[in-house]
């Protein structure tokens, strides 16, 4: 047995700071939201925000200091500290502060301000951070299931919603089936690799193995069980419930940040533990990408409700991004195309549907739910600067130039086109077509329908600040894509610094 080394201990401690910090600071809130008043609730949710936020310099600081190509293990070789966990910290602390901004007008209006909803948000946006540079299985299974506890809670939130808590049963029913398929798959692959950290299954599940047959179909299990997470057809069943179901802003949130989580544990997963099967795995993430972007799209179609037909969307979105992944595996600078493209899509996605959820949130009054289609009846007339605001996200979403959508689906459907993939990226190209038909519809009810009612929008500095600032980065990436870019590749340079050679 290895004795305790304090030292050591500390050292590895000092290199997941940013996450301890994060957990720390849900707990705080959990207590001071015990001791402040009732009506005093809404402070709480400003500290929270100052909390998430102070925790972006350690993440830089840290990761900067490491720079890229490196990729160092700690905790046993459970944890690494790379520039990819770098990149994809960034985009969990900006969406949980983003979520953190459109929750206090939301909650609000519901009368549902708590210390324990923002220190949820904490939590999970802790674990998202845990799964961003876990190497093991079992790490990775912890910080799914610890992100995935707190989503549950969130979403059932309302508690005297009926809608919110059949949304909460159904994800976390469907959540409890991936989960075990997830365990079961691992337990395949421990079996037959011997070990549980992904480096060492990488130099042991080669084809013509020992046992390689069952090592392949743990990895379909637990490919299965994260395309649970990532909503991928045909295991997205539960997200059009659980989106309209839950509260508008934890809508956005598991639209995004855990969603954006779960693929950067696909990718770790694939590349980092199984490469050499590379041949295995990629039919079935070809054919996930393809079904969930043609049904997505259209299903998309036929919703009324502006939540239903964004997670339609989402589901959507989702095949385009596993495009990236399937290149993602392929040898060469085409393998570092994909991941960087999947790097800049899902930090693209993060800001425009955030966005696109805030405005729903915007129209949201004590008379008026504001999640149907038609609610956006009117809006330019009403309030031209929002219904502009919503028009960017709209138009980027559908990938329309110079928009950061477009951009990210640049980057995606040429690495489609790289790694010889053409006919999936044709497919993508076409779904894109279709997909504008339904982010139209609603432009449409903007700008050349009348309104509803006259009753005036009211907005909060909270709420219009995450607007202008995704509507900042949807604006901005586009323009300037290749900041993000470079981002991206110092992500990928450490990962693959973790990869056996050979």
């Amino acid at each position: 047995m290895t004795p305790f080394d304090a030292s050591r201990f500390l050292q590895d401690s000092l290199l997941i700071i940013p996450e301890l910090l994060l957990f720390l600071f849900a707990f705080i809130i959990l207590i001071v939201s015990a001791i402040f008043p009732k009506d005093d609730r809404r402070s709480i949710a400003w500290l929270s925000l100052i909390g998430t936020t102070l925790i972006i310099p350690s993440v830089l600081r840290y990761s900067w200091q490491l720079g890229g190509g490196t990729s160092t293990p700690v905790f046993f070789g459970d944890v690494a500290v790379d520039g990819i966990g770098f990149f994809f910290k960034l985009i969990f602390l900006v969406g949980a502060a983003l979520t953190i901004l459109i929750s206090i007008r939301y909650l609000d209006i519901e009368r549902m301000q708590a210390g324990e909803y923002y220190a949820l948000i904490m939590i999970a946006t802790a674990a998202m951070m845990f799964m961003a540079t876990a190497v093991s299985l079992l790490m990775i299974f912890i910080s799914l299931e610890t992100m995935a506890l707190s989503v549950y809670i969130l979403v059932g939130f309302l508690k005297e919603n009926r809608k919110s808590n059949e949304a909460a049963l159904k994800y976390f029913i469907l959540g409890g089936f991936s989960t075990a398929i997830f365990i079961y798959g691992s337990s395949l692959v421990y079996g037959t690799t011997g070990s549980i950290q992904l480096s060492e299954i990488a130099a042991r599940a080669v084809p013509g193995a020992p046992g390689v047959e069952i090592t392949i179909l743990g990895l379909i299990l637990i490919i299965v069980a994260l395309g649970f997470k990532v909503a991928a057809v045909p295991f997205h069943m539960y997200i059009p419930d659980a989106y309209e179901g839950a509260p508008t802003a934890i809508t956005a949130f598991i639209s995004t940040a855990s969603k954006t989580a779960a693929f950067v544990v696909m990718l770790r997963v694939l590349l980092t533990g199984f490469p050499a099967l590379q041949g295995y795995w990629a039919p079935l993430i070809a054919l996930l990408a393809a079904a969930s972007m043609t049904l997505g799209n259209v299903a998309a179609i036929l919703q009324d409700n502006m939540k239903r037909m964004l997670a339609y969307s989402s589901i959507a979105h989702a095949g385009y991004t596993l495009m990236g992944v399937l290149v993602a595996g392929m040898p060469g600078e085409t393998g570092a195309f994909g991941v960087k493209a999947v790097a800049v899509y899902l930090l693209v996605y993060t800001f425009m549907n955030i966005g696109a959820f805030a405005m729903v949130i915007l129209l949201r009054r004590e008379s008026l739910i504001g999640d149907q289609v038609a609610d956006f009846s009117g809006l330019a007339k009403r309030s031209p600067l929002a219904a502009f605001t919503m028009l960017l996200f709209l138009l980027s979403l559908a990938g329309i130039p110079p928009l950061a959508g477009f951009m990210g689906k640049w980057y995606l459907f040429g690495a489609a086109i790289k790694g010889h993939y053409v006919w999936l990226a044709l497919l993508a190209v076409i779904n894109s077509a279709v997909s504008a038909y339904y982010y139209l519809r609603v432009v449409v009810c903007m700008y050349l329908k009348e309104p509803l009612t006259d009753e005036p929008y009211s907005t909060s500095p909270a709420l219009t600040t995450a607007l202008a600032f995704s509507a900042a980065m949807t604006i901005l990436i586009g323009l300037w894509p290749e900041f993000f870019l470079k981002l991206a590749t110092f992500s990928y340079s450490s990962m693959m610094a973790a990869v056996p050679p050979g």
